[in-house]
């Protein structure tokens, strides 16, 4: 009974730690992404449905530099956040 807590605790740690990495990535990008520079009206702006797609533009925009400091998989934690395919 004790290893069976045990194991839900740590399933349950572990899921905690994913979901607050999901929530940083995407509260990193709203320290600078407010109001009509928000991630919403940009990606809805530049018509991105894709993960792919949205990765490609940010390396590819005028501001890539400023986006360096970030992974590929918190551009995929920030996609799923949105809801991109």
């Amino acid at each position: 009974m004790k290893r069976i807590i045990a194991i839900v605790l740590a399933i349950v740690f572990v899921l905690g730690l994913t979901s607050l990495t999901f929530a940083s990535a995407l509260e990193k990008c709203n320290k600078c992404h407010k109001d009509a520079k928000s991630l919403d009206k940009v990606v809805a702006a530049k018509k991105i449905e894709t993960a792919d797609a949205f990765i490609k533009a940010v390396k590819a925009s005028p501001k890539a530099e400023l986006h360096k400091k970030f992974t590929d998989d918190d551009y995929k934690a920030v996609a799923k956040e949105l809801k991109l395919k």
